[in-house]
This record gives structure tokens, sequence and C-alpha cells, in this order.
């Protein structure tokens, strides 16, 4: 660390190098529960009191270094190894935390947030040969979500947001960087300088720019590769002056990677691809919906092995479905939310491969979604139950429908993505994952389906947060990351606290693709008249009695009540009469 250097703000090779793994995942932990209050820096060295989330306890922390440059640490909590202690680890992170610049605007915010969680939270290691850019790969050292991965990231630049990295917050936050990007580009920026010019790709390439007004922009960086000669040519042909790609999208694109062929002479960035499928799936969509839609009206409501007729309304919902593949449907209660993801889910199965088809449902309703999936289609359903011997046979039954609790979701997480691998994912009562910091709501985002169906009549109660967590099993880009959905959405105030929700219509213009809801009064016209039984049922001589007695016992009190008013003690007869009779006729 340089004589000019800020000696308390570490990085995350200077924090492994003064505390051991387990006081770094406590110590981030008590950081992120805001337990460090009072921080205070001088001459002396760095204080602060740290509360230990584990226990309770307060301890003050004092941070400073001898002559020799060794970091010396003093706490109340007598922590017995030579290493920094999890309270002194927590005061480091809040240290960082605090060292930012004014920044102006929430995308500079969101940006600078994880360029400082990248140099303190995130291992990379490079996988490209030699060190430099290229591939790298990047873990977290305390995972944010209850499952711990590993992500690849492709560095490209050291100037411009053209990086990649496949996690999930990258996809999402349409920063054009993450945490394991600005953690590579930390390790980058501590090699010599002709080092890292040595090892900097000069070829082409093509990525999403994130650096323009539009976000979605396929772009080129040209590298040494100009005008003139076949691959240069090329890119003039589908790229202008700035870089920027010509033409309609997607099909622009794929027509350019495949003029490319199989050369490496230009390097095709995955975020541009995902983005170029993303555009091509939303057309075929809607092409499929309107197809759908067409062959089940000229069958007359009826779909090819479906046991039933469907509504108008219902229709709609079955194409809309099927169509997407991965959608929200949240009718009103009693619409027939479950006979719609059967018949759209039957339509995969027959017309689009999804073989295995996951339901995930409280624990009251398993034998519930079983008779309907056999009454509607004729399929049988593997009802999961039982020990994890007997729930490891039946995920190996074969094809079909298989039926789970959400709460089985975290002991057999594992099991259901190598074993079962399913097609379709249906959530039913899905607002159980609303809340998506809960281990449940986590372990339901790993399941890797190609289809997703959630279903809840009640996507929105006191929150837009909680249509947030439904999103991101259906389409996480849909709504993009959680600062950019606050941002846009949300009012706030200094300390952000939610006070109200604007833009409201560009929401529902967001969700528009992905989500279906009706109430009853929008298909009320489709619905059956309602139908009314009366059933007269004969009392048996039991109740005769107990109806007679009571009947006498109020025209008593009723002849009373006409000479004079009634005692408390006649008030409360009736009542004391009526509790007596309930017990008499309850079931033993």
């Amino acid at each position: 660390m340089s004589d000019d250097a800020d000696r308390f703000l570490f990085d995350a090779e200077q924090l492994h190098a003064v505390a051991d793994a387990r006081e770094l995942r406590e110590g981030l932990i008590d950081f992120r529960q805001r337990c460090v209050t009072e921080m205070e820096r001088d001459d002396q060295g760095l204080g602060a009191e740290v509360e230990d989330s584990d226990t309770g306890e307060v301890y003050q922390v004092l941070l400073g270094y001898d002559a020799e440059g060794n970091l010396l640490v003093t706490c109340g909590c007598d922590y017995p190894g030579d290493s920094l202690c999890r309270h002194g680890v927590a005061l480091l992170y809040a240290y960082a935390a605090g060292q930012g610049d004014e920044l102006l605007g929430a995308v500079d915010d969101a940006i600078e947030e994880r360029v400082r969680r990248g140099r303190s939270e995130v291992r990379v290691k490079p996988l490209s040969e030699g060190t430099g850019f290229g591939t790298w790969q990047a873990r977290s050292i305390t995972p944010s979500s209850h499952y711990s991965r590993s992500y690849r990231v492709n560095i490209r630049s050291l100037e411009r947001r053209s990086n990649y990295c496949n996690c999930p917050d990258f996809a999402t936050n349409q920063l054009g960087t993450c945490k394991h990007i600005e953690a590579v580009l930390h390790r980058l920026e501590k090699m010599p300088k002709r080092t890292r010019e040595a090892k900097h790709i000069q070829r082409p390439y093509v990525f999403l720019d994130w650096d323009c007004e539009d976000p979605t922009l396929i772009a080129l960086h040209r590298g040494e590769l100009r005008s003139g000669g076949k691959f240069g040519s090329l890119l003039d042909e589908y790229f202008d002056a700035m870089g920027r790609m010509t033409g309609p999208l997607p099909e622009r694109f794929f027509d350019f990677e495949q003029q490319c062929g199989d050369q490496q002479v230009i390097d095709i960035g995955e975020d541009a691809r995902d983005y170029a499928r993303q555009l091509s799936s939303r057309a075929a969509h809607r092409v499929r919906a309107r197809e759908i839609h067409e062959q089940i009206n000229s069958s007359g409501g009826h779909l090819p092995g479906l046991q039933a007729r469907l509504y108008p309304y219902q229709v709609e919902g079955v194409a809309f479905l099927a169509a997407n593949g991965r959608a929200l449907l949240a009718d009103d209660m009693g619409l027939g939310k479950t006979l719609q993801s059967i018949a759209a889910a039957r339509w995969l199965h027959d017309h689009a491969g999804a073989r295995r088809i996951l339901v995930a449902c409280p624990a009251s309703l398993k034998q519930q979604w079983a008779r309907e999936i056999e009454r509607f289609t004729g399929m049988p359903a593997q009802v999961i139950q039982g020990g994890p011997q007997a729930r490891g046979v039946q995920y190996r039954r074969g094809d079909g429908f298989f039926i789970l609790n959400y709460e089985l979701i975290l002991r057999d997480l594992s099991s259901i993505n190598e074993v079962l691998r399913p097609d379709l994912l249906i959530l039913d009562e899905a607002q159980r994952i609303k809340n998506w910091r809960t281990k449940i709501a986590s372990a339901v985002k790993l399941i890797s389906s190609r289809y997703a169906f959630v279903l809840s009549g009640t996507p929105l109660e006191n929150r837009l947060e909680d249509l947030y967590s439904l999103m991101q099993v259906v389409d996480p880009q849909v709504l993009g990351h959680l600062w950019r959905y606050l941002v846009d959405f949300h009012v706030t105030d200094e300390r952000g606290k939610v006070l109200g929700y604007r833009n409201l219509s560009e929401l529902r213009r967001r969700l528009r693709t992905v989500m279906l809801r009706r109430d009853r009064r929008l298909v009320q016209e489709q619905l059956p008249a309602r139908v009314q039984q009366r059933l007269d049922v004969t009392m048996t001589q039991r109740q005769r009695e107990l109806h007679d007695d009571a009947l006498s016992a109020a025209g008593s009190l009723a002849s009373i009540a006409k000479r004079r008013p009634l005692t408390p003690g006649e008030q409360n007869r009736p009542l004391t009469a009526m509790e007596s009779e309930a017990k008499a006729v309850s079931p033993r």
C-alpha cells in the first residue's frame, strides 16, 4: 500500500490477508445489518461501536498501525485468533462504504455501489492463459442469496462499459457492469500498466452498449481492424461510423452473425446474442399466441387432450400462457387459473416438448391439484411426499406432472434440477414467494426450467415490491434490477422510505407482454348464470326436540317481556340455551 493511499481502505485480497474466511463472512453480515455506529477517523486510527448481530453485544473497536506498518486492533470481544475479528472486519466494510464521492443520479450511485462491493466482497481468478483481458471466474466472499455460485466474467475494455458477466445482476441492472466485473477491473488496475496493455485484446468485438441514451443498442468496437478487406467491409456494411448496428433488429444481427461464420476475427459478445434472442422470442410469442387462440376457437373452445370446454377469456389465458412460455396469470379467485394453467401445460406437453411439469403449491392443495390434473387431462399426477429415499424414487418416475409443496423445494433443490429436470414450472398461490429475501423464494428462483407459469390472485397486496419478486421467476429483465425498479416507480423520502408510487402506466406497459389479469367484472358476460338450489332437509328427532324446547322458552320470555322489562338473567337465557343446544348436537 503506497504512502499516500488510505491505509484503512481494504480490498478483497487485503482483507483475506488480515482475517480468516469465517470472520470475513460474519463481519460482512454485521456490516450489512448496519451494526456499525459512531464511526470516527482521526490521527490515532479508526474507531466505532460495533454490535454483534448474533449476541447483541456492543463492542468498542479501534484500528491503527504500529511503527512497522502492522495493523493493530483493539476490541472488547477478546477474539483469540491472531487475525482480525469480525467486528474489525465490519468496521473496515463500513469505512469503505462511506468513502465514495457525492454522486449525481441513481445510475451513478448504483455503479459506485458495485465498484465498492467488487473491491471488498469478491474473489477473482483468470481462466484465460496468463492474466489480463479475457475470461475470469468470480465468486462472492459471502453470497447475497442463500446459495453460493461462481460466475464467468469477460473483460474487453478498461475504459467503457462493454464487459460481460453471466450473473443475474448483470442481466437485469441495465448498468453494463456488476460487482464481479468491478472486482476483475480492480485486480487489473493493480497490475503494472505495461502488463495490462500487453494483454489488451485488439480484435473487434460486438456488444450491448450501456453508455448511450438507448440502453438496448448493439454496438461495435473496431479494435485494430479498420475499413477495407473482407472483414473491414463487413463491419462497414452492418455498423455506422459511430459503431451502431444499422437496420431492423433482430434480423440484422442474425444476418451479421451468419456472415461472420466460424471465424474468430470478430468477437460477438454473449450480451448482444442474448438481446437479439429476446427480441426474436417476443416476436415469436405474439405469432404463436394468435395461432393457439385460433386453434382453440375453431374447435368450439375445446383443446385436444383437455376434457373441458373453455370460456372465451380462458381461451385467451391458455393462449397467453402457452405462447409466452413464462408468464404471470393474475386472474381473480374463481376464474379458473388452475384449469387455464393445466390446459396450457397440456398444450406445451403436446406441441413444445414440455414432458416433465413441476407444480409447486401449498401443502393443503397438493391432492386437489392431482385430482384436477387427472380430471381434465387423464394424465397421472405424482404427488411428491414421504422421506428422502421415497421422494428420490418419485422424481425418477418419468414424464408427466409432479406436485410438491413449497417447503420441499428447500430440501430437494438438487434432486429437482439434477434428477427431475422440469421443462415447465407452475407456481400456485405464488404470493408465498413475494418476499424475495426468504430461503424458499431463493430456492424457487434457482429451479432451472424452460417454461414457468406463476399463478396469483393477489400479485399486489400492499407493496409494489411483491410484484417485483414474482417477476423474478417469470422474466427478471422486464422490470430490471431492484434499484432501477425502485427509482422508476417509487416515491421515497431522503431516508429511502416509500411514500407512494409513480409512472404506473409505464409499469403496466412493461408488464403487458408477461402478465395477464382479469377481474370478475371484465368477464361477467362470459360466465354462466348463477344457479341457486334450495334443498329442504328434515330434522332428526333430537333436533326437533331441541327446536321445540327453544321455541317454547322463547315464547315464555316474550310473554314476560309484554308485562315487564326482562331481568339480566332472563336476557342471557336465550344465549345460554343456544350454547347448550350446540353442545348437544355437536359430534363427539
